[in-house]
């Protein structure tokens, strides 16, 4: 079974995700802001040290979610993925999904996905993906 890779669900904002870069520029410039307003003190340098790594790591992680949803607008094989499974995970209603991918082009293959609950997530339902031709684990569920 795979466990990892990379999975999106309902067709994800392909656009510049401004609040998600937002996010990433403000942890960048919490520590140096902090730096500045403290006249250099060592909250400021362990918060810069700490978190501009972090804003640095978010932003790259949206321009590569971007790319690999691009690719899979690009090149994705049509499949259909089953639910076989689904059980909550936790008390903010993420539920672990498993998933039987298969299509005309895709070897079938099981993965597991946690997500928000979603009706359409039930055992037997049948979603439309897009797969990744070059890597089965990368792939996109419309539900």
């Amino acid at each position: 079974m795979a466990e990892d890779g990379f999975v999106e669900v309902r067709g994800a904002n392909r656009d510049n995700n401004v609040i998600l870069h937002l996010f990433a520029v403000a942890l960048m410039a919490t520590g140096p802001i902090v730096y500045a307003a403290n006249d250099g003190g060592t909250v400021g340098i362990v918060l810069t040290v700490v978190l501009l790594p972090l804003g640095i790591a978010v932003w790259r992680g949206i321009a590569r979610a971007k790319r690999r949803l691009l690719r899979l607008d690009e090149v994705g094989l049509p499949a259909t993925a089953v639910v076989l499974s689904m059980r909550p995970i936790s008390e903010d209603s993420t539920v672990r999904v498993r998933l039987l991918i298969k299509g005309p082009d895709v070897p079938e293959f099981v993965i597991e996905h946690d997500a928000r609950y979603d009706p359409g997530l039930k055992p037997g339902n049948k979603l439309v993906a897009a797969v990744d031709p070059d890597d089965h684990r990368d792939f996109e569920l419309d539900y």
